[in-house]
């Protein structure tokens, strides 16, 4: 099958939910795609954060076909070994101390938003409600749709959920305002991804914990898109010095296979019961499995630093090209999850990148966003640097 043939039948079969680029890509090795003419495209966005470890990394492929061969699926019904092994791995590297399994990021928001109402109803005096945060995304359902700040998700879904305030990110007297005795939980993204590439600042976030203390309120951290290595650390939150009450985790765990994880700490599993939730496919053999390889080598220590430094030379390097063009109002981010906001049409930006056959996206419409895979070298980030210099220069 052909690119046009693939968009043809996509256009004639499948819901159309999806702004789709004019691409189809059957092969990858690394940083690199191959679409079903066999074009070479460096890729950028690592599948929205997903593919941390770029494409077909041997240990997850290899990882992958074992497991394949062995056991795929049989329930939460039953223990599951690699669930266990792969909990155990998380808890052990963060502040939790019980994990459930589910399929997605807004999977994951969903639970950790029903585990901290169920927290909220064991009060004295119950607690429902959640504070979230301006130009925050924790995702498309509806409860984390409710806590995703941003009009253009919501539109046209309306009523959504009861229960949610919004503050201002980086804004400690917003919070204040918000955070009543009906707050049951402040949730919010240490490094905000799809709402434009905008990282907490330390003492808002610290502020916010001691918020939470006092109050008697639960921190979310949502770290989807900017857990797990993205950032430099391991999990973003470590970057504050803080201890959150639950954590929700997805996209890069399982190398490209479809999980998410919510981590609870000792204030909120106690009062989680069995059948107060569930997740059919969620931690089955296949994806814990895989999961279990993939955490070992994003969770390393040689591994992390070496993504911390290219995230200091992409930083770097895009400061560099900030200082020559005016067009460019700021570099933000943290680690390999980037981005310059400019002041002008972002997707201009996206459409000559693909012509060179680079492969970025957007976080706004006057954003620049780059996520590459954590694999990334110096030579990758240098010739996506060249490129943006060159567009800034011809446009």
């Amino acid at each position: 099958m052909t690119t046009d043939e693939t968009i043809k039948i996509t256009g004639q079969y499948v819901l159309k939910t999806y702004g789709r680029k004019p691409f189809a890509f059957e092969n990858g090795k690394g940083v690199l795609m191959y679409n079903l003419e066999g074009e070479e495209y460096l890729d950028f966005n690592s599948g929205l954060g997903v593919n941390a470890l770029g494409h077909c990394h041997p240990v997850v492929s290899n990882i992958i076909k074992n497991q394949a061969e062995k056991i795929i699926h049989t329930s939460n019904l039953y223990h599951i070994s690699s669930q266990a092994a792969l909990a155990e791995k998380i808890c052990k590297h963060c502040f939790g101390e019980r994990v459930f399994f589910c399929n997605s990021g807004t999977e994951a928001v969903e639970g950790a938003l029903k585990f901290a109402r169920k927290w909220g109803n064991t009060q004295e005096k119950p607690k429902t409600e959640v504070v979230a945060f301006k130009n925050s995304f924790h995702g498309r359902t509806f409860g984390a749709l409710s806590a995703t700040m941003q009009e253009k998700y919501r539109k046209g879904f309306e009523p959504l959920l009861d229960g949610f305030a919004e503050a201002i990110f980086n804004d400690t007297a917003s919070v204040d305002n918000m955070v009543t005795d009906k707050t049951a939980a402040i949730i919010i993204e240490p490094l905000q991804g799809e709402g434009g590439v905008n990282f907490a600042t330390r003492s808002f976030i610290k502020y916010i914990e001691n918020v939470c203390k006092e109050r008697e309120v639960l921190l979310i951290v949502d770290e989807v898109q900017c857990g797990m290595g993205r950032t430099g650390k391991l999990f973003a939150y470590e970057h504050f010095g803080i201890t959150p009450d639950i954590m929700t985790l997805a996209k890069p765990i399982a190398g490209g296979l479809p999980i998410g994880a919510v981590v609870t700490g000792p204030r909120v599993w106690p009062v989680i019961n069995p059948g107060e939730h569930a997740s059919t496919f969620g931690g089955n053999h296949f994806v814990t499995g895989v999961a279990c390889g993939v955490f070992d080598i994003l969770s390393d220590s040689q591994f992390l630093k070496d993504v911390e430094e290219k995230g200091e030379y992409l930083a770097a390097r895009l400061g560099e090209i900030a200082k020559k063009f005016d067009s460019i109002k700021e570099v933000r981010g943290k680690g390999l999850l980037m981005a310059v906001a400019v002041d002008f049409n972002a997707s201009d930006a996206v459409e000559y990148f693909e012509r060179q056959h680079i492969l970025i996206c957007t976080a706004g419409p006057s954003v620049i966003r780059f996520i590459p895979p954590l694999i990334v070298t110096r030579d990758d980030i240098d010739r996506v640097v060249e490129t943006l210099e060159r567009f800034l220069s011809e446009r």
